[in-house]
């Protein structure tokens, strides 16, 4: 990425809150979704891929030595690892610096072994031998330079050493085909309007993260290259209204993204996702890969996840866990969220 794309980056993940169970903006604050994930993970509800890598693939090794946390953000994953005793010291890296701020005073408040330190990952430099087990949750799929991370991870673990993902492995920049973009739409039309109204938090959206006025006049610029400028000035506008009058807003569409608002927002996002796999089986061997879906829900309950929450709206999730389970099964649909754990081949050499 240049300068330019490297500090827009790390500004949007220094300003974006991370997601929080219970919280309901996002598909995965959703407990219902959590559960979900966890089995198709470990096979029970209450066993989330962290545990379950513990005890299934660490089992007889923990404490380990020495971790590496790839993309860490505010630090949510390190301080699991920490409590569960997983092990003795962990590095951790990250582009934003406020966010690395944040996790380092976490961890020392908590007496958390973890060092942490700002770098551009696809720069990064690992040293040769060096980790048990280097760890990345929903981070990959932000590396531009997938050849020489995976290079640099495989080089970096010890013998029998694990890379662990938890991951969107689903199209580039959210470019999803015709086939699935229809059955995202088809599914979200079945749902009554109750469950289609905008959070309060979304309705509070759209507003620049003071990035400028050149940024805000690019913006209109690509709304008018992709053909969605006149549906963007009324929708906000809605919203505007409702904030105003106290109003409801309901989401109409499932309103995917186009490359150029994923890149507006960060440059980063989903950059090469669709390579990832590939990459990686190019890199390692694959000890264990679960699909976890998301290849219908991500997009379907954005901005609307919080009235899924009571006992109408849990009716409603199984009934898309039902359709998407069924079509991932019977190949209409990828998965486009995998657990993954790999083994670096021995002659993969750094990049």
């Amino acid at each position: 990425m240049s300068n330019d794309a490297v500090r827009l980056t790390a500004r949007h993940w220094d300003s974006e809150e991370p997601w929080q169970i219970g919280r309901g903006r996002y598909w995965l604050e959703l407990p219902a979704v959590q559960r979900r994930l966890n089995e198709k993970v470990s096979g029970r509800p209450e066993i989330d891929w962290v545990q379950y890598t513990l005890e299934h693939h660490l089992a007889g090794w923990l404490p380990l030595p020495h971790c590496l946390s790839l993309g860490c953000g505010t630090g949510q994953l390190e301080r699991r690892l920490s409590a569960a005793g997983a092990f003795v010291i962990c590095d951790a890296l990250d582009i934003a610096p406020n966010s690395i701020a944040r996790a380092a005073q976490q961890a020392q408040a908590a007496g958390y072994n973890v060092r942490y330190a700002v770098q551009d990952l696809n720069q990064v430099q690992l040293p040769v031998g060096h980790y048990d087990a280097i760890w990345s949750a929903g981070a990959t799929h932000h590396f531009e330079r997938l050849e020489h991370v995976f290079a640099q991870v495989a080089a970096a673990l010890k013998p029998g050493g694990l890379f662990v993902l938890n991951e969107y492995v689903g199209p580039s920049r959210f470019q999803f085909g015709p086939r699935q973009q229809g059955i995202i739409q088809a599914c979200f039309d079945l749902l009554p309007a109750a469950c289609r109204q905008l959070t309060p938090e979304a309705l509070g959206q759209g507003r620049p993260l003071n990035r400028g006025v050149g940024w805000v006049i690019r913006r209109v610029w690509d709304r008018l290259l992709d053909g969605d400028l006149l549906e963007t000035v009324w929708r906000r506008a809605q919203r505007a209204w409702s904030r105003r009058v106290g109003g409801q807003v309901l989401k109409t569409t499932i309103n995917l993204p186009t490359v150029r608002s994923v890149q507006a927002v960060d440059p980063s996002e989903a950059v090469r996702s669709a390579e990832i796999l590939p990459l990686l089986q190019h890199h390692f061997s694959i000890v264990e890969i679960k699909p976890l879906g998301g290849s219908i829900l991500q997009f379907l309950l954005a901005d609307i996840a919080d009235n899924f929450m009571d006992e109408r709206g849990q009716r409603l999730l199984d009934m898309l866990f039902t359709i998407e389970d069924t079509l991932m099964t019977n190949g209409e649909l990828p998965s486009d969220f995998v657990y993954v754990v790999a083994a670096p081949q021995t002659r993969t050499k750094t990049a």
